[in-house]
């Protein structure tokens, strides 16, 4: 359809900044259950289950690709504000359950429970996005829009260190405090979504802001017909591949740079994790960068970009152990350019290129096929860590950075003349 009916109608534009907002806030808010084992580890009297806490990384990786898959079937049948409301109530009350579970298996339950909804999340929210903006639109939307996972990670972790060391409320709890306020924020986040929010224009009146051809969104939208219209596509499974190795690569930082920062250079707990946490607070700027070097300077190829940035990660985890022995300063500006490269490639790639290269009745699938496929990886990465770490050192670490950012890297490269699209050259902010 025309231009002209988004500029000029207040129904549009106000239900499309609901979309994109109370979307950020909720997934934003995904992260204040999923850092609370991780952060509440050392803490005195925290859960005695937590001495296994590769194997309950590894549960709730696998969990969540498992909630991925139903949540890209469901969502693209049924619509996503339901999807993303469910996981989101039960992620909160699976994590609040914690406060009173402390064995192994019942804490295993309870992360297999939470990972599962957690994967809810992003194939659901990802088809609203699809749905309310345009595909010239796109691009730049998703790339602010990926701020809720990067910025969305740091605060999830501060809140819940507040929550931790706070004596303001319920000072008798400690660390429980982690299993009680972030939960109901979540949970009340989740409301706020659903009552904000719709599926699509045609629910609340309006005309679809997209024209598609009806034979193939028939075939996207049957289930089996739309699953294997993902499958087959050679683009999704080019990106799967590459985001198998990336998001190795993310949360195997994401989790052991902290540990890694105080066997290597000798850093304080506390100084640790705070410069650990530059890894994630560039990654906004990171996918605003990658989406405008594509528009700009490669004619909204998305695959050169991703590959310049792929190699880029690995000489800087080649290069990282003598960046390390210049000082906190070096290793801090390095830790910040490792994660403004790894989100820029997960922004660029995994929300802008698979929704150009499937039909919108198969988006949240098509989101799931590839998110999934990464977080195998990630389900992968404390194990791997764990072993690399125990035969090598932790001196060595980068050095398996480095070989799985260089496969990543091989992956997309010989795509490079792929994915020519029809977008006029424009910057981020303009999108």
């Amino acid at each position: 359809m025309d231009a002209s009916p988004l500029e000029n109608s207040k129904s549009y534009n106000r239900w499309r900044s609901a979309a994109f907002s109370s979307s950020w806030l909720l997934y934003a808010g995904y992260y204040l259950c999923r850092e609370n084992l991780r952060s509440v580890r050392s803490l005195p009297g925290s859960l005695s289950a937590q001495g296994d806490l590769p194997g309950l990384l590894f549960n709730f990786a696998l969990a969540y690709v498992v909630g991925h898959l139903v949540a890209g079937t469901v969502a693209d049948r049924y619509g996503a504000r339901r999807v993303a409301l469910v996981g989101g109530l039960i992620s909160a009350a699976s994590t609040a359950a914690m406060i009173f579970v402390h064995g192994p298996h019942g804490m295993l339950m309870l992360q297999l429970l939470n990972g599962f909804a957690q994967g809810l999340g992003f194939p659901a929210l990802a088809r609203m996005l699809a749905v309310w903006f345009t595909r010239e639109e796109r691009p730049g939307v998703l790339a602010w829009w990926s701020a809720s996972y990067s910025l969305g990670g740091v605060l999830a972790a501060s809140l819940t260190l507040w929550c931790a060391t706070t004596l303001w409320i319920l000072p008798s709890w400690g660390w429980q405090r982690c299993f009680m306020l972030p939960p109901l924020l979540l949970a009340c986040i989740s409301a706020y979504f659903y009552w904000t929010t719709r599926d699509d224009p045609q629910a609340v009146g309006l005309l679809p802001l997209s024209e598609q051809e009806p034979e193939e969104e028939r075939a996207a939208a049957g289930i089996l017909s739309g699953w294997w219209m993902v499958l087959s596509n050679g683009h999704i499974r080019t990106i799967s591949a590459m985001y198998f190795f990336l998001k190795m690569t993310r949360y195997a930082l994401l989790f052991w740079l902290p540990l890694y920062l105080v066997q290597t250079t000798h850093l304080s707990a506390n100084r640790a994790a705070s410069t650990a946490a530059l890894f994630e607070f560039f990654g906004f700027a990171g996918a605003l960068l990658a989406v405008h070097l594509s528009i700009r300077y490669f004619n909204s190829r998305r695959y050169p970009v991703a590959a310049i940035l792929l190699f880029s990660l690995g000489f800087l985890a080649l290069v990282q152990p003598l960046i390390s022995t210049l000082g906190w300063w070096a290793s801090a500006v390095s830790i910040a350019a490792m994660g403004l490269l790894v989100y820029a490639v997960d922004a660029l790639m995994v929300s802008v290129a698979v929704l150009e290269k499937v039909p919108l009745g198969c988006s949240a699938r098509a989101i799931a096929a590839v998110n999934g496929a990464g977080s195998v990886g990630q389900m992968l990465s404390p194990l791997l860590v764990t072993w690399f770490a125990r035969h090598y050192g932790w001196d060595n670490l980068f050095n398996l950075f480095l070989i799985t950012s260089l496969i990543a890297a091989a992956i997309v490269a010989p795509r490079w003349n792929d994915g020519v699209s029809e977008l006029p050259i424009s910057i981020v902010g303009e999108a």
